[in-house]
């Protein structure tokens, strides 16, 4: 976070911008970033008993345990920095986002975001412009697609097969304000992030 606002005191960012939970195996936190905010009373949950799933994995049940009434499907996770390291992990934070697909969970580097496009929708997607494109790409995730069909890119797909070992739709370009994506399979959207 301090990073976001380098005009600031870092230790005055990392106490405003306090997370109310860590939760994970505790295996890449070091201890005195862990005491830093245990001090400021974030709970801590250690699950280092726990090797079958991610930590990633592990906040988003938490999350999800914790908004018992409300309707799933309404949640927006944005996580930031879960692209551009190991590749284990990206897989396994794509993982995540397949296994709960019922809820909308975004993935966000430095460079792109991508989310899950379940099958079971039409998706109307409204690019913002001054953040996000031009470079974006679909891609089946879980078996491949015998039909895809987008509008408002520059290469649309009409009723197009895609899989992985045959075409899948990189580096495509955004070329309207939305995009709409309608599939029989779940897609992996990818758009790139504009540098501030």
């Amino acid at each position: 976070m301090p990073l976001f606002f380098p005009q600031e005191g870092a230790s005055d960012v990392r106490r405003r911008y306090k997370p109310d939970v860590i939760k994970g195996d505790m295996d890449s936190i070091r201890r005195e970033v862990l005491e830093f905010y245990a001090s400021l009373g974030t709970e801590i949950v250690d699950k280092s008993h726990d090797q079958d799933t991610t930590d990633l994995h592990k906040c988003v049940t938490y999350i999800r345990d914790s908004a018992s009434g409300l309707d799933k499907s309404n949640l927006c996770i944005l996580v930031v920095g879960a692209l551009g390291g190991r590749f284990d992990h990206e897989m396994g934070n794509l993982n995540v986002i397949c296994r709960f697909s019922y809820m909308r969970i975004v993935l966000l580097s430095n460079d792109s975001l991508i989310h899950l496009l379940p099958r079971t929708y039409c998706h109307e997607i409204h690019i913002q412009t001054s953040v996000e494109g031009p470079h974006c790409g679909l891609i089946p995730i879980g078996t491949p697609s015998k039909s895809s069909t987008t509008t408002g890119l520059q290469w649309d797909l009409n009723n197009t097969a895609m899989e992985f070992g045959g075409l899948v739709s990189t580096s495509n370009i955004v070329k309207e304000e939305k995009v709409t994506v309608q599939s029989d399979c779940d897609l992996l959207w990818t758009i790139s992030i504009k540098k501030l």
